[in-house]
């Protein structure tokens, strides 16, 4: 989209939301939430652009429905000392406009801080937005939620808009460009799966995820780069989040856990081949991936530990009995989903706490992998193979950060990891994760790298 559309498009947003509040303030003083509905023929990623300082966040799952959100009616940020049960406590204590939901993340380890590039960013971060848009799919309406400043007239909220949709203030030259190590080559690589192979041999571990990340300028607009994901990526979880001026963008194909009415839902995914050149060695590709005895092997961890962490929290619990084949665009993994009944009191967080990281990120046993990576990995992973999701009074959905990156001043750092097993072959892993970087490096139009 231009420029003078994207404009046009936020400015007649901005007119709609001035008038519904002028409106119900000729009706009496209230604090209630202004709501309305708008014509919205386009995607609400056409909302979103990388200069922004308030928090933001975009949201597209397989489904189709999108959410935007931006500005901050409540926030929650962990400390140093907060962990999972924190988080819960905290939220509890919150109370939101109905229909208004939390939108966040957690990092990889909720035990360590986000370092290195992710230094600006805290432990976790939540927040429910003072604009929040809803759009379903196929739709050309929008709802729309907004929340005033306390005792604010027709100008004070023409302002607040304004800076809200960012119109006329996109230009932000003078941020600081990120300071990222060097990344990664091959035999760096090489030499990390080869010491988490003698940590398997050694029967310390049975199966650990090792990432990489590489560097590149962003020469795509947000909005187009989620636009492209969406499209290519339809039966993957897009979405951007934004604090400090910093974005975490994916196009996650994993689940790590939904809960909604006491029913859990968790994706197994782990196991990874190439799309084929045609249909017939796609199809064969695909039944090579089914009777690999490693990717099975790999598969079987994850699928192990989800069913034992969740069964004290469920009244029953099962997996499908055999792994099936997710196709995505640029590769295909092995899936098995899991579901459930909760026990009463039991929520969305406890089920997160218990899961995450899971050895499809981490790998197994899970304490030990995750020690493991967060000592050895080279470099702090942050909020990447973190979880994205939302919040709202004990239920909601948490994806995995995968098919991710870190955006900040125009700079990039795209990330891939692959799960290694006894038999891993380190060039097979290294072309396997040049496939895990591929959504992002077109998404985000990457070219040249950026040294430290």
């Amino acid at each position: 989209m231009s420029v003078t559309a994207r404009e046009a498009l936020r400015q007649s947003l901005m007119a709609r939301i001035v008038e519904a509040f002028s409106e119900r303030s000729a009706r009496g003083p209230s604090d209630a939430p202004v709501r309305l509905r708008v014509p919205f023929d386009r995607s609400l990623a056409s909302l979103a652009h990388w200069h922004r300082w308030e928090p933001a966040v975009y949201s597209r799952p397989p489904s189709g429905d999108e959410r935007f959100g931006v500005g901050v009616y409540r926030r929650l940020v962990a400390s140093s000392d907060d962990d999972w049960d924190d988080l819960k406590a905290r939220f509890a204590e919150e109370k939101l406009p109905p229909g208004l939901p939390w939108f966040g993340a957690v990092p990889f380890d909720f035990r360590a801080l986000p370092l290195g590039m992710w230094a600006a960013w805290p432990k976790s971060i939540w927040f429910a937005p003072r604009l929040y848009l809803t759009k379903a799919a196929s739709s050309d309406v929008a709802e729309v939620l907004y929340l005033p400043p306390r005792g604010a007239d027709e100008m004070d909220v023409r302002a607040d808009v304004m800076d809200l949709l960012d119109i006329h203030g996109e230009d932000l030259s003078s941020e600081e460009r990120p300071a990222f190590e060097a990344p990664e080559d091959f035999r760096r690589f090489t030499d990390k799966i080869e010491r988490a192979l003698r940590e398997i041999r050694q029967g310390r571990l049975s199966k650990v995820v090792v990432a990489r990340y590489v560097t590149g300028r962003v020469t795509r607009p947000l909005d187009e780069a989620l636009e492209l994901l969406a499209s290519r990526y339809p039966d993957s979880h897009v979405f951007a989040l934004s604090w400090q001026g910093r974005w975490l963008v994916a196009a996650s194909p994993e689940r790590l856990c939904s809960v909604h009415a006491r029913t859990v839902e968790i994706d197994c995914l782990a196991g990874t081949a190439r799309r084929g050149r045609s249909d017939e060695e796609d199809q064969q590709l695909a039944a090579e991936l089914l009777a690999s005895a490693k990717h099975r092997r790999e598969h079987q961890a994850v699928v192990d530990h989800v069913l034992q962490a969740v069964a004290p929290l469920c009244e029953r619990v099962e997996a499908q009995p055999e792994p099936s084949v997710i196709k995505l665009a640029n590769v295909q993994h092995l899936r098995t989903q899991v579901t459930g009944r909760l026990n009463p009191g039991v929520g969305l967080l406890d089920v997160a706490k218990t899961l995450h990281p899971t050895p499809a990120v981490a790998g197994a046993p899970q304490r030990e992998a995750t020690s493991y990576v967060t000592a050895h990995e080279g470099w702090p992973r942050g909020y990447y193979s973190g979880a994205f999701g939302t919040y709202a009074e004990g239920e909601g959905q948490l994806d995995v950060c995968l098919r991710s990156a870190f955006v900040a001043a125009g700079d990039a750092a795209l990330f891939a990891g692959c799960g290694i097993v006894e038999g891993s072959d380190p060039v097979a892993e290294w072309e396997e994760s040049e496939l895990k970087l591929r959504p992002m490096r077109e998404a985000l139009g990457v070219q040249e790298e950026v040294g430290p």
